[in-house]
């Protein structure tokens, strides 16, 4: 097995994220029930973590934090761009991680502090944070102890390369590695011995689109006699951003290009979970005494449903009924023409409705339905879908997952009516942009800066 830097760094992460989850699991206890402010527990001289059945939430953080840190790759070092994307995806773990044991805690009713579980993920968010600092300090120390530079060699153009380079250059593999680029002047199999006799090569980059498959062969022949790792960058602008999976049919590689990291299905089941979840709590906490005040409102402002029900492009552009609070006087032409400023047929109440974006709360019903979802590209209706797809190139991209009830394009401004095609690009950018880029935290960032863009003039 080719052990490298990042995978024996990220196992080492592995055992030092499980000591810190254990050690701020005993110090929740300690901190709660043992520091003399224990109130559940007064009467007890000592506490007992099996009758307790805290013993039972220690397997299962244990184990559910093995789950989750593999769905989000946090282990998985090299396929983290930058510093930020990997802090964040970490976060979201250990977010997701305390979301699913309160889940638990209300699943068996065994009830289990609330300042336990404060304590125990709080000291587990900072302890992990320092646990990796040290670990990885510990590691480079090392490294330059024990042992002699090698190198990476990249054939290729700069302009082929950079984020590759880029990439390296903030990775622990050039704290004890040289980097050395080379331009793609044929294979230079004399040139790769010199460097690999003074400077050991670990792992060779090349541009794929600069050789043939002799050329190809030869280097791949080259790297098994020297046990060189051979490392194909595939940069063919549009399709080489998209996520690729390499599979096998048979004895045949095939890259299978993702439209969105939506089209994993951990990804896809978080997304679901934090849905329903979401949905829940907001349902329970607003929408209890909410519903029932703009329902009246809407019904006492002028005759017809309370609901307007409409038709509007789904995932993979299949139709659904999107639901939304009357904001109209009820009309002919209002699943063809779109609401435009000042149009004569909303009403006072449907006014103040749109301007806070109160009239979409009913779509957490088709939250619930499975056919949108809190976060995504906002559903057009059937007719401008086929409009709009034919003045912008890729558009239909955005239908690659559900519908959201706000989404980036919103938290921007660019919401409401579509009266320049300059507006209508920059949302589809935008759109574009998310289906592409997906992850728990961007949701959750979506959510929280929506409450600050209601009352924000639209573009």
């Amino acid at each position: 097995m080719y052990k490298n830097h990042e995978y024996l760094l990220s196992l080492y992460y592995r055992f030092v994220d499980l000591a810190v989850l254990n050690f701020a699991f005993f110090l929740g206890v300690y901190l709660r029930f043992y520091s003399g402010n224990s109130l559940e527990f007064q009467d007890i001289a000592v506490f007992d973590l099996v009758e307790s059945n805290y013993v039972s939430l220690l397997l299962f953080i244990n184990i559910t934090w093995l789950f989750i840190s593999g769905s989000q790759k946090v282990y998985d070092l090299q396929r983290f761009t930058s510093k930020n994307r990997y802090v964040l995806s970490v976060a979201t773990a250990i977010f997701l991680q305390l979301l699913i044991t309160v889940a638990f805690n209300g699943l068996i009713k065994t009830f289990y502090s609330r300042f336990f579980l404060f304590y125990t993920y709080f000291s587990f968010s900072v302890f992990l944070i320092v646990g990796r600092l040290i670990t990885h300090k510990l590691y480079v120390l090392k490294l330059q102890k024990v042992t002699a530079q090698n190198s990476i060699v990249l054939f290729g153009y700069s302009n082929q390369l950079s984020e590759v380079v880029d990439f390296l250059e903030n990775n622990i593999s050039t704290e004890t590695q040289k980097l050395i680029q080379l331009e793609p002047n044929g294979i230079q199999l004399g040139k790769l011995e010199e460097i690999n006799k003074e400077f050991p090569i670990s792992e060779l980059y090349l541009s794929f689109s600069n050789y043939n498959e002799n050329e190809l062969e030869s280097l791949s022949v080259f790297c098994d006699n020297n046990f060189i790792r051979l490392r194909l960058v595939f940069n063919w602008k549009k399709v080489g951003s998209q996520n690729v999976e390499v599979v096998k049919f048979n004895q045949t590689n095939v890259l299978k290009l993702s439209l969105t990291p939506l089209d994993n299905q951990y990804n896809a089941l978080i997304k679901r979970m934090f849905d329903l979840l979401f949905t829940i709590v907001v349902s329970i906490l607003l929408f209890s005494w909410l519903f029932p005040i703009l329902a009246i409102a809407v019904k006492l402002s002028s005759p017809g449903s309370v609901f307007f029900k409409q038709k509007r492009s789904g995932i993979n552009n299949k139709g659904f009924n999107c639901y939304k609070f009357r904001s109209m006087r009820q009309n002919a032409d209002a699943d063809l023409k779109q609401a435009t400023q000042n149009d004569p047929r909303i009403t006072k109440v449907g006014a103040f409705l749109r301007k806070t974006s109160l009239d979409e709360l009913p779509q957490f019903i088709n939250v619930l339905k499975g056919q949108m979802s809190i976060v995504g590209p906002r559903p057009h209706m059937l007719k401008h879908t086929e409009e709009y797809s034919s003045l912008v190139g890729s558009f239909m991209n955005r239908h690659a997952i559900k519908p959201g009830i706000t989404g980036l394009a919103q938290i921007k401004g660019f919401r409401g009516e579509i009266d320049d095609f300059t507006l209508l690009q920059n949302r589809v950018r935008l759109d574009r942009f998310y289906v592409n880029n997906w992850t728990s935290f961007f949701d959750l960032k979506i959510v929280f800066l929506t409450v600050f863009t209601l009352f924000k003039d639209h573009k």
